[in-house]
Parts: C-alpha cells; structure tokens; sequence
C-alpha cells in the first residue's frame, strides 16, 4: 500500500512538471489566410518581381514610414507634384520596381523604414507654409539636413543617412 501511494505521488509529480512544461511552450502560430498549410509544412508563397531581390539573395523590402503618411502613391519616371503645405518624400521601391512617395502634412517626427537606397534615387519637396522648417535626423537623432519651406530636395539627395524626418 506504502509503494502504491509513492508510485501515484511520481506519477502526479511528473504530470504536473510535464504539465508546467506545455504551458510555458510558445504557443502554435496561426497561419495567415495568405499562407498555404500542409500536414508537414508551412509554405509561404511571396511574389518576387524582376529586379526586387539584393544580390545576396534577400527578397527587397517596400520603404514605409511610421506614424502613416496623410497619402502615399507611386509614380512611375519620379517626377511628382507636392500639394501645397505638405512635404512629400520621394524613394525608390524595390518591389515595385518605381518611385513612392508619402505625402506629409500633420506635423510629427516620422520614422522611416527600408529607405536606404545606395545613394541616389530619392528626394522630396517642401510645399509647407512658407518659413517652415523641416528636420532631416540621422540614426543618432543628430539633424544632418534641414529645409525650409519652399525648398526642393538637392540633386544628390538619398536616404542612406536619414532614418527621421520632421516635417515641422
């Protein structure tokens, strides 16, 4: 009887370490609606457009910025029109083989997101109100570049440095 009551104090014993166990595990992600499941894998299907994959074999990235833009859209040659009291930034998009350019009118400190582009190939242009100042920051916070409005990006501009823009 003593045995029988130490075996089923081991077996409660494991069961609740094993138990703990489960519950600490990360749980199953749940796939996305995008994604195709099997029993043995998880297939991820990701358009690849001519031109969108580095040289070293990593799929390119589509710039974004952060908070959103009042507007964003592409244009095909680069050549675009800012609306008035606005500051629209113009950068190369990998994936979509042309310009997008995010149009900025609230003022706020604007992060941006896969914006390098080896150098050239981006711009922007400074329609705010006449007199205002923008602020272009360095991944320190350090200001490398301003504008003040009206002022158009100069003709060697890239994004490479800059990973703040505010526009206000």
């Amino acid at each position: 009887m003593h045995l029988r009551r130490r075996a089923a104090g081991l077996v409660a014993v494991v069961g609740l370490f094993l138990g703990g166990l489960l519950a600490t595990a990360p749980a199953q992600a749940v796939a996305p609606a995008d994604r195709a499941v099997s029993d043995t894998a998880l297939i991820t299907v990701v358009a690849d457009p001519a031109g969108a994959q580095a040289e070293s074999g990593v799929p390119a990235t589509a710039p974004t910025i952060s908070p959103a833009a009042e507007r964003v859209r592409y244009v095909a040659d680069g050549t675009y029109s800012c609306p008035t009291g606005r500051l629209c930034a113009r950068v190369w998009d990998p994936t979509r083989n042309t310009y997008k350019v995010f149009d900025l009118y609230y003022c706020n400190t604007y992060s941006l997101s896969y914006w390098g582009n080896g150098g050239d190939g981006g711009g922007f242009k400074n329609y705010q109100t006449d007199g205002t100042v923008a602020g272009f920051s360095n991944s320190a916070g350090t200001v490398v570049h301003t504008s003040t409005a009206p002022d158009v990006a100069p003709s060697w501009w890239g994004w490479d440095p800059i990973w703040k823009i505010k526009n206000c």
